[in-house]
């Protein structure tokens, strides 16, 4: 017994120190680290980055950190955050974020100047431009999305996202999301510059894109062909294909307006 203690004690603070360092896996363009207090300099495949540090990519830059939990984060184009706590505790100032964080892991935070939002063992994107909009949608899994100082949270589960102003005092209702077309098209989610993302992750929101069929199928969902812009994809814009339930029916069986199309 007295051999195991200090052995043990020993063990405890590696792991610990388990997460407090990532690993660069992708960089492409501008991409700077500011390793805490130190100045910046320009982001190397490979580099080991210790928490706190913030990252900041250029235009048409993107870069993914990969934390030693698995925990996954990709920033977009002109983004600019900081993270502590092993990377699972993401302040966004601005631009676009996709975390992977395994089941496993604990939970994270994507925190903004007005909104935060929790995400336990999930895929999510985050897209914040101060002033104009606030866009946070889940690939696989549930998250919740809250304002700052408040209480109360809104669920927003797979394929579904929420828009809102960043300074709107009530959160809306999420809408569905076409997450075969946003894989296609978006640079975070897909598989062009990165890696794909875990086993697990890939089955889940492949399992998320196979209902979303189904429903189309049955007609439980009609595209709106609607396109929410922003720095979401290839073209700079975020085609993502929102979908809504048919509109509502008129007491004489045949459909009424409906109230959310664009």
């Amino acid at each position: 017994m007295k051999i195991f203690i200090p052995l043990l004690a020993l063990l405890i603070p590696a792991a610990a120190d388990t997460l407090q360092m990532a690993n660069v896996t992708a960089a492409v363009n501008e991409v700077q680290i500011y390793p805490g207090s130190s100045a910046a300099h320009p982001a190397a495949i490979g580099e080991k980055v210790a928490t706190p540090s913030s990252v900041q990519t250029g235009r048409s830059s993107r870069t993914e950190l990969t934390f030693n939990d698995s925990t996954i984060t990709r920033l977009g184009q002109n983004s600019v955050f900081s993270f502590r706590e092993g990377g699972r505790n993401v302040e966004l100032k601005q631009g676009s974020v996709l975390l992977q964080v395994p089941k496993n892991a604990g939970g994270a935070t994507i925190r903004t100047a007005t909104v935060t939002a929790a995400i336990t063992g999930t895929t999510v994107m985050f897209e914040y431009s101060p002033g104009k909009w606030i866009k946070l949608l889940t690939l696989e899994g549930t998250q919740k999305l809250s304002i700052n100082g408040s209480k109360t949270s809104v669920s927003v589960p797979a394929g579904k996202m929420i828009i809102m102003h960043p300074d709107a005092t009530v959160i809306p209702e999420p809408v569905t999301i076409d997450i075969a077309k946003l894989v296609a098209t978006s640079p975070l989610a897909g598989q062009g510059t990165f890696g794909p993302l875990p086993p697990l992750a890939r089955e889940r929101i492949q399992q998320t894109i196979q209902e979303q069929l189904l429903a189309k199928r049955q007609g439980d969902l009609l595209p709106t062909n609607y396109i929410i812009s922003g720095p979401g994809n290839r073209n700079s814009r975020s085609i993502l294909d929102a979908a809504q339930p048919p509109p509502p029916r008129s007491p004489n069986g045949t459909p009424g307006d409906n109230p959310n199309a664009p």
